[in-house]
């Protein structure tokens, strides 16, 4: 399932919309209970879960669950997210390790409940908090279900993290890099190696803009996106696809590397540039990455 490349935000409570978003092709839906569910449909968006993850399940997606920010009623938020497909509980405005703590054991509680393999479960953490943004490595060290942080990359429209962090998002952007960057340094430095950004604050039908923002976040280092639009899932899909260009170019290189070994020499000219073994899991992965889309295909 991991590294999964576009993420869509679904309101749990939007039963409907479940079918409608495994059409468009995402690695992921992620089902919210939060921010895009009135609070009088909280308790039907959790009584769908289960028959929602189901859903995603059979389809071959990954069923993420945003919970609300950790209180009272959290454990009755995992206990009806808890089930076979579950991929991840998505955790919002996390300020401290003790919060992922305290979230990995209602999980491996629900999931024993459930019968559900325990540690199956995994956390991302969204540190919508100054304190949280701070302390992210710490946050992915707390429990080995981290898989990775959830950051965000903005347009001139802000959010949460703009907030909390102080930053006017514009359209350029550059104000936002080094929290960017820092988030990613800090997902993999915890072991978490699949961080991944929001992509918010853009017009919904500003493809173009979207398309820069996910190329930008592709490009800091973050493994995959998670979008509010369904239109946006396509613009995803095809800026983590390899290319054709970058097939061939390390196909290539690795046929020239190989032609090396044979020859005795760990170094090899490969069109005008030097390569050595730390090239070779580079073209590795992303020839492994483009049979993956090949298989979906």
């Amino acid at each position: 399932m991991w590294p999964i490349r576009s993420a869509l935000f679904v309101p749990a409570h939007r039963r409907d919309w479940v079918a409608k978003a495994i059409r468009v092709s995402p690695g992921a839906a992620i089902l919210d209970i939060e921010d895009s569910v009135p609070p009088q449909f909280k308790p039907q968006a959790m009584e769908y879960l289960k028959s929602e993850i189901a859903e995603l399940k059979a389809a071959g997606v990954g069923a993420f669950v945003r919970v609300q920010p950790l209180y009272d009623g959290t454990e009755a938020e995992i206990a009806a997210a808890v089930t076979d497909g579950l991929t991840a509980i998505v955790l919002p405005k996390v300020s401290s390790p003790a919060e992922i703590t305290r979230l990995a054991d209602m999980l491996s509680y629900a999931e024993g409940r459930a019968g559900v393999a325990h540690g199956a479960v995994g956390i991302v953490p969204l540190p919508e908090t100054a304190e949280g943004m701070y302390c992210a490595r710490d946050l992915c060290k707390a429990s080995t279900r981290v898989r990775g942080i959830h950051g965000a990359l903005s347009g001139p429209v802000s959010g949460d993290f703009a907030r909390a962090f102080g930053f006017r998002a514009t359209t350029d952007g550059s104000e936002q890099l080094f929290l960017a960057s820092k988030m990613v340094l800090d997902s993999r430095a915890g072991g978490a190696m699949y961080p991944l950004a929001g992509i918010f604050g853009t017009p919904q039908d500003d493809l173009a803009a979207v398309e820069r923002l996910i190329r930008k976040a592709r490009d800091i280092g973050y493994t995959g996106v998670a979008v509010m639009h369904p239109s946006h899932v396509a613009v995803a899909n095809a800026v983590f696809r390899p290319t054709e260009e970058e097939v061939a170019y390390f196909k290539g290189l690795l046929a020239a590397f190989e032609a090396a070994e044979k020859a005795g020499l760990g170094a090899v000219s490969y069109q005008g540039a030097m390569v050595d073994y730390a090239m070779l899991p580079l073209a590795n992965e992303v020839l492994a990455e483009a049979a993956r889309y090949q298989s979906k295909s």
